[in-house]
């Protein structure tokens, strides 16, 4: 299915207890029988009130290995900005009723309306889990884009917290389970005096390092972003 037919502009489903808790229960039974999980710093993690984690992005196991084998542990109230794909009808809502929250990665213009709705969920207090290299890389780090990010964040009224969190894979040989392992690391805060393209590119080495890889890439000259300005517009 095209990514122009499966953007979704209808409003949100909201969320369900049902569907989340369905998630956790399939990711703890597929999570044990692929992987062997070992999980650090969730202490850091904040148990209430709005946070934004920014995560590396390693393969489509990642949202429910990640929420049901770490995440999960310490609270229920989180939304991850996922591929619009899997907002297509055949799914029946049911990524979206996990806290799924779509966008077209191709053009992110015409998920405005998603976007928003991800505003609106990290400001009324819940935990937001966005993948700044906004595509799957697997074994290495992609370049973090700031756009979304940029978007997200705004000019918070109050420091906005903020969590990198690390998932690295280390397949482990024939017929042995892959080693999965979570880091989360420090809390951060991101307040309105802050340059947010400066924020996420030292949050970039951050989630490297709690990914045990490197992040290869320079500080990108400060330019317009047209998609971004388009959104705001």
């Amino acid at each position: 299915m095209s990514s122009k037919k499966s953007s979704v502009q209808k409003p949100h489903p909201g969320s369900s207890e049902l569907a989340r808790r369905a998630l956790r229960w399939f990711g703890r039974l597929y999570g044990s029988l692929f992987y062997k999980t070992e999980v650090y710093g969730l202490e850091n993690v904040p148990t209430t009130g709005q946070v934004l984690v920014l995560s590396k992005h390693q393969r489509n196991d990642d949202i429910p290995l990640g929420l049901s084998k770490a995440l999960y542990h310490v609270r229920m109230d989180i939304w991850a900005i996922m591929k619009d794909s899997l907002a297509a009808p055949i799914y029946m809502d049911y990524f979206l009723k996990c806290g799924g929250i779509p966008l077209n990665r191709k053009e992110p213009r015409k998920s405005k309306n998603d976007l928003l709705f991800a505003k609106k969920v990290l400001n009324e207090g819940n935990m937001l889990v966005i993948f700044p290299e906004q595509t799957t890389i697997p074994y290495k780090m992609g370049r973090g884009r700031p756009g979304g990010f940029r978007f997200i964040v705004g000019k918070p009224e109050s420091p906005l917290p903020v969590l990198c969190l690390g998932l690295e894979y280390k397949p482990r040989g024939f017929l042995r389970r892959t080693s999965f392992i979570v880091r989360a690391g420090k809390l951060r805060h991101f307040d309105s005096s802050m340059d947010p393209e400066d924020f996420l590119h030292d949050c970039m080495h951050e989630i490297a390092s709690l990914t045990n890889l490197k992040y290869p890439f320079e500080q990108s000259k400060k330019t317009s972003d047209p998609e971004l300005e388009e959104i705001l517009g």
